[in-house]
């Protein structure tokens, strides 16, 4: 059976995972690893020549491949991951005093996505709560602006969007549209049809 912490089986995997829909998580995104125990075959993240990465190793690795290694289905390896920054205790503050003053961008272009998949692997639900009221509050205004326009100050919170949310807002600009055209279409069916019945009664 090929070693599942071979480098090279590691990286063929990240390919695989490019060419897929879950694309997004491999964007260049870091989380620091403790490791609680030792681990033949890994000493290579520490740029070390020994085969056996020690328990207590404090490694800055991919997100992907932290969940490779915890989730390995040949049996897990006791890691302790610690919460990114952009998670901390004063983001989950300015979350819940006003969500939609965060600048998302800034902290993450994946924030709330990349929490969904940290969250798998973390237990926090803490931050599960923030960023799930955080996600409500903001989605109801982004839905807001699909119908307000782009105005300066809707393009001023538009730019504090992050991936998921402008997927969204490009979805409900374009149901918008679609409502806008269909009751177009309707008014001018009615209109029609009213002009009809108007030249009847007076032909009667």
């Amino acid at each position: 059976m090929e070693d599942y912490y071979d480098i090279d089986a590691i990286l063929a995997e990240d390919q695989v995972l490019q060419d897929n829909s879950y694309a997004y998580e491999i964007q260049p995104q870091n989380i620091k690893c403790v490791f609680q125990e030792n681990v033949p075959g890994l000493a290579w993240l520490e740029g070390g020549h020994d085969t056996m990465l020690k328990a207590g190793s404090r490694i800055d690795i991919p997100f992907w491949l932290a969940r490779e290694i915890v989730q390995n289905e040949e049996g897990g390896v006791d890691v302790a991951i610690e919460t990114p920054e952009f998670y901390n205790g004063k983001v989950r503050n300015g979350l819940r005093a006003d969500a939609a003053m965060v600048d998302l961008p800034k902290l993450s272009p994946h924030f709330f996505r990349f929490g969904t998949q940290y969250l798998q692997l973390a237990d926090d639900p803490q931050l599960a709560k923030v960023l799930v009221e955080a996600f409500k509050a903001r989605l109801q205004l982004t839905m807001d602006h699909t119908q307000s326009g782009r105005n300066s100050s809707g393009a001023e919170y538009l730019n504090r969007l992050d991936e998921t949310e402008r997927e969204l807002y490009k979805a409900g600009l374009e149901s918008s549209a679609s409502v806008h055209q269909w009751n177009q279409q309707s008014f001018g069916r009615i209109r029609s049809a009213n002009e009809i019945l108007l030249k009847r009664k007076l032909g009667a």
